[in-house]
Parts: structure tokens; C-alpha cells; sequence
């Protein structure tokens, strides 16, 4: 899986919002699919590196399908665990 979690904080480190990357020619919803780790063609992932003068290393890595798997699998978890707590707090 190829994940844009460099790019979050490089923009993070320029002070720069994922909506700033619209300035490098990209169109609106492309943004939201970096933050969302869907697929990027190489047009795009080469816009990006233009605009922000970064090789494309610093914006993106590859992370192996099953170790991501296992880390979406214990997020849900994690996020069924708030959910359930939320609950019970509403509930006092």
C-alpha cells in the first residue's frame, strides 16, 4: 500500500493544509485522496513534487499490504472501543 502519511507532515512542517495543493494544479478532490491514501497517478505525485521541490521519497511510502491490513483491522477495533465508551458516557 502506498501511503501520503510524509506528505501530511511535510505540509504540516510548511505550515501548509492538504487544500494548499490545489495551487499546484491539482483539482479540488485531489487532496482529500492523499489524505485518504487512494490511488495517485504519477502526472499528480510529479505536480506535487514540483510544487513543494521534493523528491518523491519525501511524500510517499510503501507499507506492506498485510502489516497496513493489520493496522486498519486494530484502528476498527480501536474506534468500536470509543464508540462503545461514548455510549456509555452519553448514557450517564
Amino acid at each position: 500500500m502506498i501511503v501520503f502519511n510524509k506528505l501530511g507532515k511535510l505540509l504540516e512542517m510548511r505550515n501548509m493544509a492538504w487544500k494548499d495543493l490545489c495551487n499546484a494544479g491539482l483539482s479540488q478532490n485531489m487532496p482529500t485522496r492523499f489524505s485518504k491514501n487512494e490511488n495517485i497517478s504519477s502526472d499528480t505525485i510529479n505536480k506535487v513534487c514540483e510544487y513543494l521541490c521534493v523528491q518523491p521519497f519525501e511524500i510517499m511510502e510503501w507499507i506492506p499490504d498485510a502489516e497496513w491490513n493489520a493496522k486498519e483491522i486494530e484502528k476498527q477495533a480501536i474506534e468500536a472501543q470509543i464508540a462503545e465508551l461514548q455510549a456509555k458516557l452519553n448514557q450517564l
